[in-house]
C-alpha cells in the first residue's frame, strides 16, 4: 500500500491549489451519535487515515477510518460525555472505544486505592491544544497537555504529539508520543495502559493476533475464547475475555509488535516502545452487538500477583523526571473483500 503517487509534489508543483487537498484538520463541536458536544479535531490525510483527536478526552484518538472502511471500534455508550471524577466502575459506562484509549496515570485495571477502572486520563480535558501546519506535506500533528496535579498529592503532566501520515514504506499510520513529566514535589507511579480497540471489519471471527511472545496467559478461564490468539464465533452472552503476552520481541529498536490480520488480509500493527511499555494485554469481547478486541502495551500489571506490590507495580518517577511511552498503528494492508464478511 502507498499513498496516492505524487501528492506532495504535486502541491508543490502548483497543481493544486491548495495545501487541504494532501492533509487538512477540522474543528467541530460533537461526538456523531452521542450527546457529547465537546471540540473534535478531525484530521485527514488524502489515501491515508481519517480520524478523530479528542481534545476533551486528554488527546485521545477516537473514530478512525481507513479507505473508508472503520479502522477502531465504538462503543455502545449512550453518555458519551467526560466525567469529572470517574469512581468505581464509572469509567466503563462512559468509555466511547476509538482507536487509542489511554487509562492511567493513578490506575488501570480495577479500582484501587480510591481510583476508579483505568484512571481519568480518557476524562480529562487537554491543555495548549495546537495543530502544526502541514503545509501540503502527507501528515496531520496535533498537540497538547494532559496535567493531573492535586494540591496535597502527585502532579504528573503529560506531554502528548498525536501524527499521522504514511511510515517509510508508504502505509498509513498514527503515531501517539507522550512524555510524562513528574512536575510535583513528591515521587509519582506512572500506570498507564493505551487501549488500542479494533473492530469489525478488521477483527472477525478467525482473525489472528501475532506477538511472538513466549507465552500468553489467560487472566481467567473464558470458554467462549478458547484460543486468545484467535478470534472466536461470536457469541450472545456478554462476556470478556482478557490475556498477557509474555516475552514478547523487541527489534533493534527497541519496538515491539501486534499484528492483526483477518481472514481476507486486513492487516494492522500495533507497535510499541518496549523499554517503557514492558507489559501487554489483549482484550476480546465476542459479544454479538459488544464485538470487539482491544491491544493494550502497559507500564504495569493488570492482574497476577505483581499488581499486589508497591504501587501496584507500576514504575515511580522522581520530581522532575520523566518517562516516554511510544504507540503506533500502521495499516500494512486492506482486505481483498472490500471489507465485506
Amino acid at each position: 500500500m502507498t499513498p496516492p503517487a505524487g501528492l506532495e509534489e504535486l502541491r508543490a508543483g502548483g497543481f493544486l491549489a491548495s495545501d487541504d487537498a494532501v492533509a487538512d484538520v477540522h474543528e467541530r463541536l460533537g461526538v456523531p451519535g452521542s450527546g457529547d458536544h465537546a471540540r473534535v479535531l478531525h484530521a485527514r490525510v488524502a489515501g491515508g487515515l481519517s480520524l478523530d483527536v479528542l481534545p476533551a478526552r486528554g488527546l485521545d484518538v477516537g473514530d478512525a477510518h481507513v479507505a473508508g472502511l472503520p479502522l477502531s471500534w465504538r462503543a455502545a455508550a449512550s453518555d458519551a460525555r467526560a466525567l469529572d471524577r470517574p469512581r468505581g466502575d464509572d469509567w466503563a459506562s462512559r468509555f466511547l472505544g476509538g482507536l487509542i484509549t489511554t487509562c492511567g496515570p493513578a490506575n488501570t485495571g480495577p479500582p484501587r486505592d480510591g481510583h476508579g477502572l483505568h484512571g481519568d486520563h480518557h476524562h480529562t480535558p487537554a491543555r495548549h491544544v495546537r495543530t502544526t501546519p502541514a503545509r501540503g506535506a502527507a501528515r496531520v500533528v496535533v498537540s497538547g497537555d494532559v496535567e493531573r496535579a492535586d494540591l496535597f498529592g502527585p502532579s504528573l503532566r503529560t506531554e502528548r504529539t498525536v501524527t499521522t501520515g504514511f511510515d517509510a514504506a508508504g502505509r498509513p499510520r498514527v503515531v501517539v508520543h507522550d512524555r510524562v513529566v513528574n512536575t510535583g514535589p513528591v515521587p509519582s507511579p506512572v500506570a498507564v495502559l493505551f487501549h488500542v480497540n479494533l473492530g469489525a471489519p478488521l477483527v472477525l471471527p478467525g482473525t489472528t493476533v501475532t506477538t511472538g511472545a513466549a507465552e500468553v496467559l489467560p487472566r481467567e478461564p473464558c470458554p467462549q475464547v478458547p484460543e486468545p490468539l484467535r478470534l472466536p464465533p461470536v457469541c450472545d452472552e456478554l462476556v470478556e475475555a482478557v490475556a498477557e503476552h509474555r516475552g514478547v520481541p523487541a527489534d533493534a529498536t527497541g519496538t515491539a509488535r501486534a499484528v492483526v490480520t483477518s481472514p481476507h488480509g486486513f492487516t494492522v500493527e500495533v507497535a510499541w516502545s518496549a523499554a517503557s511499555l514492558p507489559r501487554v494485554y489483549q482484550w476480546v469481547v465476542p459479544t454479538r452487538g459488544r464485538w470487539a478486541l482491544a491491544v493494550e502495551p502497559s507500564t504495569a500489571p493488570l492482574f497476577g500477583p505483581d499488581r499486589s506490590g508497591e504501587h501496584a507495580g507500576a514504575p515511580v518517577l522522581l520530581p522532575g523526571e520523566h518517562r516516554d511511552h511510544v504507540v503506533a498503528v500502521t495499516v500494512l494492508s486492506l482486505p481483498e473483500n472490500g471489507g465485506r464478511p
